[in-house]
């Protein structure tokens, strides 16, 4: 038995709670993963798993073992890391979550100077707008919108941003510019739809001490920021956007920003990761860049807080 290979096929068991799940991440046939925990659990001689039909639970024995092995593998790749390479020449496969939009007009156009950087770093990017089980799929870190509420996931705030009223020049000649956000009520608009709250998102204002939350009946919704993006762009109705996406439409004259003398709310951005996974070389040079590229962004990087 390769008892490394054992300890990480368990933990990956527990982490993931089903050894089908575990035996995706580590890219391994199922039967491969249940024999090597079976042959764990024979040589120490106790049961570290409940095993039933649907579901796989960690015995008393089994968690204590699981704490302890998550620490000895972590420092075993600590090792190995400083043995094959410095942090200078990082190397490896870097699995990164994040939303679509960050994704498309963010990250990936910069990549390429993370590759200049890091040329040995190869990055599995997943640009999608659910929100992923890092643990149970093995990925490195993501990169969130939002305030992180899973209070099991480490999280680094990387940046901010905020979301801009838009509309076409054309759009606005046939329907009319609003003086004020409660004419929203009245025109065509577009929605983008939460995938945690599963219905579009509302348009939120604020000037001095008044707040204002829309929830309009749009013409459109749409579940991803390149699409409501494109829809805005279109002329098909008004939109609230990532300022960071319409900026380069804004300064060609593309879209009109709406209700200037209103403000919104900025949204953190943050990188999260697991606790438990060991933040190899490769990962923390990629979560270092992403701090870098944001920091240097005109509208994702953090403002500073105002002295009260």
């Amino acid at each position: 038995m390769d008892r490394i290979a054992a300890m990480t096929a368990f933990v990956r068991v527990v982490e993931a709670g089903t050894f089908t799940k575990a035996a995706d991440t580590l890219n391994l046939p199922n039967a491969t993963v249940t024999r090597l925990i079976q042959s764990l659990e024979e040589d120490l001689k106790i049961r570290l798993l409940h095993r039933t039909t649907r579901s796989v639970t960690v015995t008393a024995e089994g968690a204590s073992y699981y704490e302890r092995v998550v620490r000895l593998l972590a420092e075993l790749a600590d090792i190995e890391s400083s043995a094959k390479q410095s942090a200078a020449s990082p190397s490896g496969n870097v699995r990164i979550e994040t939303a679509a939009g960050l994704a498309a007009l963010v990250i990936v156009p910069a990549l390429d100077e993370f590759y200049r950087r890091y040329p040995q770093v190869q990055v599995e990017l997943g640009a999608t707008n659910r929100q992923a089980d890092l643990v149970a799929e093995g990925i490195d870190c993501a990169i969130r919108v939002g305030e992180v509420t899973d209070q099991f996931l480490v999280a680094r705030r990387v940046g901010e941003f905020r979301f801009t009223t838009v509309a076409t020049p054309q759009f606005l000649a046939a329907h009319g510019t609003p003086a004020n956000p409660q004419d929203l009520y009245a025109l065509p608009t577009i929605g983008l739809s939460s995938s945690r709250a599963g219905k579009p998102l509302p348009f939120r204002f604020r000037k001095g001490e008044e707040r204002l939350e829309l929830s309009l009946a749009h013409r459109l919704v749409v579940n991803d920021t390149n699409a409501y993006l494109a829809a805005g762009t279109a002329g098909l109705g008004i939109i609230q956007a990532p300022t960071y996406g319409v900026e380069p439409a804004l300064a060609d004259g593309g879209l009109v920003t709406l209700f200037e003398d209103w403000t919104i709310d900025r949204i953190p951005v943050n990188v999260i990761y697991p606790p438990n996974r060991y933040l190899s070389a490769k990962v923390r040079v990629f979560i270092d860049w992403v701090v870098e590229l944001f920091e240097g962004h005109e509208f994702l990087q953090r403002r500073p807080r105002p002295v009260r």
